[in-house]
This record gives C-alpha cells, structure tokens and sequence, in this order.
C-alpha cells in the first residue's frame, strides 16, 4: 500500500492521537488480570472459569495455544510481565511498526507454548498448566536490544538503580532461561533418576524456563527476517532516520549522496515504510524530519 492509500493523507484535518498496539495489548492484559483475581477469589469448588484458556500439557486445545497468554498466575506474575511488554514492546513499535510489533508478540507466544510441551514428552503428563505472556515479552526483548546493545538500561533492582549495556540484559536473560530449563524445569517434569532439579519445587508453580527459551528464539527468528542484519556488514543493520548531511563527502563532484532508501531490502523497505506511517498516525506528519520525508516518498514510490 502506497503512502497515497492512506485516509490520514488525504484527508486535511488533523489525525487523532491512536492508541499504540502496545496499549491496546495492556488494555487486554489488564482486563484479564481482574478477570483472574474474580477467578480466584470467587472459585466455586476448585473450578475457575479461565483455566479453558490455559495451556494443558495433557490434553491442548487450539485456542489454548495463543489465549494461555491472557491468564496470569498471580499479581506479582502479571505485573512483572505488563512492565516487560510496556517497556519492550513500545521499543519494538516505534522502530518498527504495529505490525512487527504483533508479529514478534505472537510469535513468541506460539513458540513459548510449543518449547514447554515439547519439554514435558516423556514425563508425567499431569495436569500441568501454562499460563502467562512471558513468551511473547522475551521475543520483544530479543527484537527491541539486538539493535540496542550498548545503550545503557537502567533497571531498579531492590530498590536500588543499576545501569546495564543493553547486552548484559540480554546475556542475562538468555542465561537464566536456559540454566533454568537444564537445571530445573527439564528434569523436573521427568522421573529421572540420573538427572534431578536442583532445587525441589512444585512444578505445578515452577517457571517455565522453556517457554521463555522459545521466545528468545522466535525474537531471534523475527529480527532475522526482518532483515536486521546484512552480511558484508558483519553486525545488525539499524534502519534509523539521520538529518541529511550537509558535509563535504554530500556535495562530493563524484555523484550524489545516496538516497535514504537505497541499499534496502524489500523486506527493510516495508518495515520502514509501517515504521513511517505509524509514527504519522500517532504524532502527525509534521513529526517527521526533512530526511524521513524523503524516505517517505521515495519508499512509497518503490512498494506501491
């Protein structure tokens, strides 16, 4: 779709502030999370009527694939996930669009869902149940810092402030997911004798490491075909809007500067063009700089 295709741009009054996908996803989450404390507080026998929508490792629905995500175990568990999703997915929308933004989201859910039971073949098959969006808030963490790496995060960790480059977060992250699957959740769900946790927990209320795992890996899938990465380059490619420079190498007699979009891919092409249009129907397009207005145009021309 072309820029010209859009309403916004045809139309002379100005564009409403939207709600960013990130928002509406909270919106969703925190509607669930009342839902959740009604469910639990109001059980009537041990039955609560969310557990539907929770992932069963012994019998799985298809919807419980992607709507386990929608229920929380606890306050604690949904707020830690909310800041994640809050913090990560705006990073992810405002680089690169609404659509990538939900692509990462729900890929990293289904892949979440898929890593846990593929973790449970062979063991017990109780009835375990999944639940939390942490899957999708990991794939955000991949896509949101692998083009981030060495800015620096400020985390409150017990009350104390302490700054991180972004790939220590992701070193982290990464680390505790898979020590924790190898350590924990994987000999946990299994009667093994030469392999135990080692720690004993109920794994009825352990973490779900494998999940996590499979949103890392969904994350990594998603930035690859984004077209992050280009390899003469040998490291990520940041498609980041930069005033067009006035230098000498600019006006250099051997030829014009190259235009803002040339040397995209088409798949980096319409990634930056969804980044583009997104960013005029939240802030208008008098937001966007002299050189993302050329890239504008020139990217419309190209996909149209």
């Amino acid at each position: 779709m072309g820029i010209g295709d859009r309403a916004y741009m045809r139309d002379s009054t100005p564009e409403r502030r939207q709600l960013t996908a990130t928002a509406w996803t909270l919106g969703v989450l925190l509607s669930f999370g009342i839902l959740g404390l009604v469910d639990w507080s109001t059980g009537f026998k041990g039955y609560r009527f969310l557990e539907p929508l929770e992932l069963n490792n012994a019998a799985p629905q298809a919807w419980q694939w992607l709507t386990y995500a929608l229920v929380h175990g606890g306050p604690w568990h949904f707020l830690m996930n909310a800041f994640g999703l809050w913090w990560l997915g705006n990073l992810v929308e405002e680089s690169y669009g609404r659509r990538a933004y939900l692509q990462t989201l729900i890929g990293g859910v289904l892949l979440g869902a898929i890593a846990w039971w593929l973790t449970g073949i062979g063991g017990p098959r109780d009835n375990l149940h999944l639940v939390g969006i942490s899957g999708g808030v990991y794939a955000l963490l991949v896509v949101a810092l692998l083009d981030r790496l060495e800015n620096t995060i400020s985390l409150l960790i017990i009350f104390f402030p302490v700054n991180l480059k972004a790939r220590w977060v992701l070193i982290f992250g990464t680390s505790l997911a898979v020590l924790g699957w190898i350590f924990l959740e994987l000999p946990g769900r299994h009667a093994w004798t030469f392999w135990n946790p080692a720690l004993e927990m109920n794994p009825a209320e352990a973490i779900a490491h494998s999940a996590h795992l499979g949103g890392l890996l969904s994350g990594w899938l998603m930035w690859r075909w984004l077209g992050r990465t280009i390899p003469d380059a040998g490291g990520a490619y940041i498609i980041q809007s930069q005033p067009m420079s006035e230098s000498k190498e600019a006006r250099s007699p051997e030829g014009p500067a190259k235009t803002p979009a040339e040397g995209l891919s088409p798949a980096q092409a319409r990634a930056e063009l969804d980044r583009l249009l997104d960013k005029i129907s939240a802030k208008g397009f008098g937001s966007l700089t002299e050189s993302e207005k050329r890239k504008l145009e020139e990217l419309s021309a190209r996909l149209r």
